[in-house]
């Protein structure tokens, strides 16, 4: 039995316009992320590295915890800047949450009380006009520890 050639003409159109397909795709959710979910323009595709200076070296996260007699904003040891600088760069529940548990983690494990941390992210813009730069908080996240997990007595 044999192919019959406008079948096959139809199978290779097909591959033919699965790459651009893709792209598309990719640059629909790059676009809809960007402009919906905060990702930085040069994430998700970079289809608008050439029209922003939003990229993840002009984004920062800020963490402060607080619990009973104590309040105070902590630095991003090396242990948490993987997750914070996806969190700057994607500012979504689910990374601020991941950074929020991971800075739980870490006060625990070095004894230190933690009822709630905060998250603060922003980005540095850039005037138009005269390049003066100026930093806008961009989001702001609370996470509340659960009390029934918290260890023993601090």
């Amino acid at each position: 039995m044999t192919d019959d050639p406008e079948d096959a003409d139809l199978r290779r159109g097909w591959r033919a316009l699965l790459p651009a397909l893709l792209l598309v795709v990719v640059a629909g959710a790059q676009v809809t992320l960007a402009t919906t979910a905060g990702l930085s323009p040069w994430k998700g595709g970079g289809f608008g590295m050439f029209s922003t200076t939003d990229d993840g070296g002009r984004r920062y996260v800020r963490v402060f915890v607080s619990a009973v007699e104590r309040s105070e904003e902590i630095t991003i040891s090396r242990s948490l800047e993987d997750a914070a600088r996806r969190a700057a760069v994607l500012p979504r529940d689910a990374e601020l949450s991941r950074l929020a548990r991971r800075v739980v983690e870490r006060e625990r494990r070095h004894r230190r009380p933690v009822d709630t941390v905060r998250i603060e992210t922003w980005r540095i813009e850039y005037a138009r006009d005269t390049l003066a730069a100026t930093t806008r908080r961009t989001r702001e996240f609370v996470y509340r520890v659960d009390p029934t997990s918290a260890p023993g007595p601090w």
